[in-house]
């Protein structure tokens, strides 16, 4: 069943004839020039028509000119009940947010309508929804409903202003978040009200036209695909799935499902298990996990990034029992992320760090060149988001060991055994500062404390060192940077948030050779005679790739299919310890 309060964004708006077949200075206060017999008369009669109907243009001699001066004729808005402007805005007197700028937009279009067509309402609508549909905005969803219930009465003049009104709230609330881009992770909605005006009224917001909507639009998925799949899950009759509907943690193939018929409903809503078998398998008195509903199993599985075993274990269940109101909400707000990110060109390669998804992608001339399997941060000490550059590359680099691992790892482990920093090819240094080699045999170990001892210890290069073979360096204020590992098993794990904020990177070796290559340079050695030395070596870049740390748990791919991955940091929903916003800060620190 349709929900009655969503304007989804196929629906087509009226067409704003009225308002057309009327003078220029139909938005003015002044009073306008009589109409011509011939034109009223079309204008009586005029019905609301469908998309494809070409707008009849008024007679050039008939059509007076428009107003240069004035100012904006509210009437058609004093008698309407707004309550989203009280959400959006505050405690504002009039019954719109942005009532100077509207103004100057209706002056600066001699006071023609400024949402005559139907792709530029259809465009607006499109993308109000998206933020209707993450929760972030309260209002929009309310503001939404007051444009269609102007249209369905007809009040095409009030639908024009409360329109642009619309457009500029959200102007601000895009510039916002470009701002201000860890809101997208802090699972709270936003109130604009303090805020809305200066973020709204920028210099370049007229004319509004479909070009420039389009470019709000965020990037890298696609749209209109997203937005059906938004409306598809919102409309859906909720599901009977819970975490109580399973007995045990772990089923595994062959074992009879309980309230199986109704995992077999979710597979098939969620696209997993075709009609012909949802048919068949919602006729059987027990519900099996196997044979069709198997094969559904393993790929809804695979759409979440979990290991595709056919084992409904308690991951698998966790994304089972989502509520589809959930999955819209996540897709929307995973939307929104998208809009906020860095918009590359074809000119510079770039790196995509999927913390959700595991997953590096390096992306040249608009062409996808590789990926990679990462260990990201726990959840204890998160991967920050940022954008930064690679600017340099180390081959067989040196390991300085972080102070919580020298305090609770190295110095109680030197304590029991002064064999370990030979065996882990460790020295001690002075200092970071003075890096002067101290002999551990200088040392009284009984009585060092680990949280008081002034040396640093540091790993040279080698096939055991922590850092790999291979480290790539960005600027940032986080000491992250991609490496290698020597710990090559982890990568066969299916939840790899593992490390201690930097990215380990399973195809190292591909990122150094291409890193290489784009460089064109003839005085780089080669990435094997490089490591072949077993000495270190620094190799500055001066062709930077950009890097992007991202943090993206939903969305349509190519192909249409919906991807989901497990909010390994809580970003998605609220949580009852609050997140600290120094790993969601997603500074630049790349000048474009």
């Amino acid at each position: 069943m349709l929900n009655p309060q969503r304007v989804v964004a196929k629906r087509v708006s009226k067409l704003l004839i009225l308002s057309l077949m009327v003078p220029g200075s139909v938005f003015a206060a002044e009073a306008s020039p009589a109409i011509p017999h011939n034109v009223a008369a079309a204008s009586n009669t005029a019905q609301i028509v469908g998309p494809n109907t070409v707008l009849p243009q008024i007679p050039a001699g008939t059509r007076k000119a428009p107003l240069t001066a004035g100012s904006v004729d509210w009437s058609s808005l004093n008698n309407q009940h707004l309550l989203s402007t009280k959400m959006l805005c505050g405690n504002t007197a009039s019954n719109v947010c942005f009532a100077p700028q509207i103004e100057q937009a209706y002056a600066q279009n001699k006071f023609y309508p400024l949402w005559n067509t139907v792709a530029l309402r259809k465009e607006l609508t499109a993308q109000l929804q998206m933020v209707a549909d993450s929760k972030m905005l309260p209002g929009i969803s309310q503001r939404l409903t007051e444009l269609n219930k102007l249209e369905q009465q007809g009040n095409l003049r009030g639908y024009d202003l409360l329109a642009t009104d619309t457009y500029y709230v959200y102007r601000a609330f895009l510039n916002y978040i470009a701002h201000n881009r860890n809101v997208l992770f802090l699972s709270e909605p936003l109130n604009m009200s303090q805020v809305m005006v200066q973020y709204g009224s920028d210099e370049d917001a007229y004319p509004m036209t479909i070009a420039k909507l389009t470019t709000y639009r965020p990037t890298y998925i696609p749209f209109e695909s997203t937005m059906k799949m938004i409306e598809k899950y919102q409309q859906l009759a909720p599901h009977h799935l819970t975490r109580t509907s399973f007995k045990s943690t772990v089923y595994r193939p062959g074992d009879v499902l309980p309230n199986g018929h109704d995992v077999v409903q979710v597979l098939y809503h969620l696209g997993d298990l075709s009609q012909a078998d949802h048919d068949a398998l919602s006729v059987q008195p027990t519900v099996k996990n196997a044979g069709a509903l198997l094969a559904s199993i393993k790929l809804f599985q695979k759409r979440h990034g979990l290991t595709p075993d056919g084992i409904v274990g308690p991951a698998t269940i966790k994304q089972l029992v989502m509520p589809y109101s959930d999955i819209a909400r996540l897709l929307a707000l995973n939307t929104l992320r998208m809009s906020a990110l860095n918009r590359h060109n074809d000119t510079r390669a770039h790196i995509w760090v999927n913390i959700p998804n595991y997953k590096l992608e390096l992306y040249d001339n608009g062409q996808k060149m590789f990926e990679s399997k990462v260990i990201v941060g726990r959840d204890t000490r998160p991967t920050n988001l940022f954008s930064s550059a690679i600017t340099t590359m180390v081959v067989n680099p040196y390991w300085n060991v972080p102070v919580t691992i020298k305090q609770h790892d190295v110095i109680p482990k030197v304590k029991l055994s002064r064999d370990y920093l030979k065996a882990h090819n460790m020295q001690i240094l002075n200092s970071w500062r003075d890096r002067t080699v101290v002999p551990p045999s200088s040392i009284d170990w009984e009585t060092v404390n680990p949280k008081t001892f002034p040396h640093e210890f540091q790993q040279g290069p080698g096939p055991h060192n922590s850092l790999g073979r291979v480290k790539f360096l960005m600027p940032n204020d986080y000491a992250i940077f991609l490496h290698d590992t020597p710990s090559r098993g982890l990568f066969n794990r299916n939840k790899r948030d593992l490390s201690s904020g930097c990215v380990r990177v399973e195809r190292a070796d591909d990122l150094a050779n291409y890193v290489i290559d784009y460089q064109k340079r003839n005085n780089i050695d080669s990435f094997k005679s490089m490591l072949d030395t077993q000495k270190n070596k620094v190799v500055s870049l001066s062709k930077r790739i950009d890097v992007d740390f991202v943090y993206l748990t939903a969305w349509v791919d190519q192909n249409g299919h919906l991807q989901m991955r497990n909010d390994i940091y809580g970003y998605d929903s609220p949580q009852a310890t609050p997140i600290k916003t120094k790993f969601i800060t997603m500074k630049d620190f790349v000048k474009r």
